[in-house]
């Protein structure tokens, strides 16, 4: 009888080590869903503010080519028909993607 009740026990710790792997992964996944939560909009925040300064370094790259210094009156021309020209660029991707051409 004392060899059955200690295969009882083997059995329910074999259980019990099954399930494991699965509450491991819950909290993982738990862990990574609040980390999410928690930093998402900061992290949302920086993306988008690092975003406008490359976007602002290009079009100063891109309109000193053009001979149009930062800071001049034509600068702001040169960015908008440049920020144009991004937005046309986008639609056409997402075009693209969405499979219609």
């Amino acid at each position: 009888m004392k060899w059955r009740s200690e295969g009882h026990a083997d059995a329910a710790m074999h259980s019990m080590w099954s399930w494991m792997p699965l509450v491991v992964i819950g909290a993982t996944v738990i862990a990574a869903a609040g980390h999410a939560v928690l930093n998402g909009p900061a992290m949302r925040q920086r993306a988008e503010q690092l975003k406008a300064e490359q976007i602002d370094q290009e079009n100063r790259a891109l309109c000193e080519k053009l001979e149009i210094p930062h800071g001049s009156d034509r600068f702001g021309a040169c960015a908008g028909i440049l920020s144009e020209a991004r937005r046309l660029h986008s639609e056409r991707l997402a075009i693209e993607t969405a499979g219609i051409l």
